[in-house]
């Protein structure tokens, strides 16, 4: 008789067993809401098959005549020469343990049929702290009935998780998230990378400034040539007459010139009178 610890390992061994066979037994197939399926029997010559969903019969043929069940007799169809049964338009309500049999033997390993929708298009969002040292981007998607899912950066293949978190000295420029299933892939719009962004913001206003002052050192050498000073209203920037030359004492040499031509030309045009006592 054996003693009673190895009876006690057998034990468990022989409850772990099926367990573990059951679990490797199953070949999964993951399929998209709305595809076909077709599930292959692996039985070989065929005379008659009959196809379970779960413990219920959904298609079987005796030889001679196919017979469905609910929903399968609306979508489903068997192949009586191959074994083969093809699901179309499936749901996710279509998930299940699929097995095929001859004479109520299984013909092969039973397969278990997922049916998933594809990921949605992901947004990236971000929050950082106080000091802008530091940022988390999430990669923000409804997944429900799409699992199993998985995210990966652009920035960071080696990252499979929603989150990542930036510093001052990531180089990306964009970040971009994936979405991964076994049925679909979908990404998001490029996330600029918050810390490029107020750089550049920086250098833009630097260069805005640095023009600000050009323009009014321009502004005021001009006027200081022109001997005019900012606190004459002609001198400010919005007057018309700011940027014309100074015109002014021409104007005066002109009218004074024309005034002395004027004088002239009268004494000339003016007739001497005869020396009566002549």
């Amino acid at each position: 008789m054996w003693p009673p610890v190895f009876s006690m390992i057998v034990a468990g061994v022989l409850c772990v067993f099926p367990a573990v066979v059951s679990a490797d037994s199953e070949i999964k197939l993951y399929k998209q809401v709305g595809d076909d399926v077709v599930l292959n029997s692996g039985c070989g010559n065929i005379m008659e098959i009959s196809w379970k969903n779960g413990v219920n019969i959904a298609i079987e043929w005796d030889g001679t005549n196919i017979d469905s069940y609910g929903h399968f007799e609306v979508r489903g169809a068997l192949n009586t020469a191959t074994g083969e049964m093809t699901l179309r338009e499936l749901t996710l309500n279509d998930s299940g343990l699929y097995t095929a049999e001859m004479k109520e033997v299984a013909c092969k390993y039973p397969t278990r049929l997922i049916v998933i929708l594809p990921v949605p298009k992901p947004t990236v969002s971000k929050t950082c702290d106080e000091e802008m040292t530091k940022c988390t981007l999430t990669c923000d998607a409804i997944i429900t009935n799409a699992e199993p899912v998985e995210y990966v950066w652009n920035s960071d293949h080696s990252v499979t998780t929603p989150v990542i978190n930036i510093t001052k000295d990531e180089s990306s420029s964009t970040f971009e998230c994936w979405l991964n299933n076994p049925v679909s892939q979908q990404h998001s719009k490029p996330f600029p990378n918050p810390f490029t962004r107020k750089v550049n913001m920086s250098a833009g206003l630097t260069v805005l400034i640095v023009l600000l002052v050009a323009v009014i050192l321009t502004a005021i050498i001009h006027r200081i040539k022109a001997g005019m000073w900012f606190f004459e209203k002609a001198s400010m920037p919005w007057e018309a007459d700011f940027w014309r030359k100074h015109e002014r004492p021409q104007t005066d040499a002109a009218e004074s010139n024309g005034t002395a031509a004027q004088e002239g030309s009268a004494e000339e045009g003016t007739p001497m009178k005869p020396n009566d006592e002549a």
